[in-house]
């Protein structure tokens, strides 16, 4: 292949840069106006992530409350059971003291109708001890 000549290379520059200029002009313009459109868009995705990040704080503090509720219902039925434990063991107790006052009872009754009967028969006369 024979040199180039200078000039012609500057013509063979010359003739290149004019088709790749227009070309690269129309890349970085499209370039600019995506960055633009992007820049555009910042504003809203900032309101966006703060809605996201408020709502994520609403969720954590409905978070803590359903723990708070929790671990409350938790004691309430720790206590329901000891309550009913104790019922358990109370209950037995209770029919023994039940049978005793019955039991004390007719006692009761029985000497208030013998006194009663002892009280009539002086009355009456009659010699019933």
């Amino acid at each position: 292949m024979p040199p180039m000549s200078p000039e012609f290379a500057a013509v063979l520059v010359l003739a290149v840069s004019q088709l790749l200029v227009p070309l690269l002009n129309g890349l970085l313009s499209r370039r600019q106006t995506k960055h633009e459109a992007a820049v555009d868009q910042v504003p809203l995705l900032v309101q966006s992530l703060t809605a996201v990040a408020q709502d994520v704080r609403d969720i954590k503090a409905d978070l803590r409350v359903v723990n708070e509720h929790g671990a409350k219902l938790q004691t309430q039925d720790l206590r329901l059971r000891a309550l009913e434990d104790w019922m358990g063991t109370a209950r037995p107790q209770l029919h023994q003291v039940v049978n005793h006052v019955t039991v004390l009872m007719g006692e009761r009754t029985s000497r208030q109708l013998q006194h009663a009967a002892n009280a009539v028969a002086k009355d009456t006369g009659s010699g019933i001890p």
